[in-house]
């Protein structure tokens, strides 16, 4: 009775990280800066919706120039709190077309041998991994009745793992064996007699964390969910003209924008270039966007610098055609 009592009281506290928003982080501790500390919770959220995808697209630079614009809150509390705007990401990760995921992530028996002996509870190290990816995780009693089925030596053995899994009424286990050089990990699932994953952990502070965003890519890659492809931008039936300039600006007209990808891509170069000060979307007809340059400067030497732009080619004067979203 009271074993029952304790193995639902262990499966209450594990359900508790899945219960938070995917949206919510808390960074604890928390980085000293502030800007620092908003950086990092929003790349956590990324990686946690797209399994890390968001680290190779332009998404991830993107949200952090206009920052201000996907987070929602700062809640008080130990650590850094942040609340992110749902709507607000996933129309960024759609425009990009990644694929995400918003399905909880299952309960996780956690199996974990540390130089040769058995763990029963998480380490802060272990609930920080935890919290970072809302894993949830389960801890065995490790009491007599395991022992008599399962050795910390046999932890890879599928069979015995599984009879002693058996009681916890978690769908998945995670063996783990972990020393001071690294160690090796191994995730199983109910329904399936070999390893779902396996890999070598390596040592130093991060391989817990790095453990369950390995754990969450395979969540999302299992439930990921896919925007559909909307139609490319037209070619306008009045073509949009570039029109005079006023002092200390330069207006260009741009073609090929076939999607709103390439309209940021395009926007993020032109930042970037020596000599402008800012960079503005007058405005935009089906393929076509006319963008106005803030040039302190010299305009000879932007219009130069904006022929070395990888896929933006000159068409005219103050005109362009843009290509460049088959090189990013």
């Amino acid at each position: 009775m009271l074993k029952n009592l304790f193995l639902t009281t262990l499966l209450l506290c594990s359900a508790t990280v899945s219960a938070e928003s995917v949206f919510e982080v808390n960074l604890d501790p928390a980085p000293y800066s502030r800007t620092e500390a908003r950086v990092q919770a929003m790349e956590l959220v990324l990686n946690r919706l797209t399994g890390g995808r968001a680290q190779d697209s332009w998404v991830q630079d993107e949200a952090r120039r206009d920052l201000s614009r996907y987070l929602q809150s700062e809640p008080t509390g130990p650590g850094y709190n942040a609340v992110f705007n749902e709507e607000e990401l996933l129309a960024l990760l759609k425009s990009a077309e990644l694929p995400f995921s918003l399905t909880s992530r299952p309960t996780v028996l956690v199996w974990l041998s540390e130089e040769g002996r058995s763990r029963n509870e998480a380490s802060r190290v272990w609930r920080r991994a935890s919290s970072a990816y809302q894993i949830p995780l389960l801890w065995p009693l490790w009491d007599l009745e395991e022992h008599m089925t399962l050795d910390t030596r046999d932890l890879f053995d599928a069979k015995p793992l599984r009879e002693a899994s058996r009681r916890y009424g978690a769908n998945y286990w995670l063996a783990v064996e972990q020393d001071a050089t690294g160690g090796r990990w191994q995730l199983f699932g109910s329904a399936q007699e070999q390893p779902l994953l396996q890999g070598r952990l390596a040592s130093g502070a991060d391989t817990v964390t790095g453990l369950m965003a390995r754990l969450n890519r395979y969540w999302v890659e299992k439930n990921e969910q896919r925007s559909a492809l909307r139609p490319d931008n037209p070619m306008p039936i009045q073509p949009l003209l570039a029109k005079a300039d006023a002092s200390g600006e330069l207006t260009i007209v741009v073609s090929g924008l076939h999607r709103y990808a390439d309209s940021v891509l395009l926007e993020r170069k032109l930042r970037q270039l020596d000599g402008v000060g800012a960079v503005y979307v007058v405005d935009s007809a089906g393929s076509q966007g006319r963008y106005r340059l803030s040039v302190p400067g010299s305009r000879a030497a932007v219009l130069q610098a904006l022929t070395t732009i990888t896929g933006l080619a000159v068409t005219g004067e103050r005109e362009f055609s843009w290509a460049g979203g088959q090189h990013d």
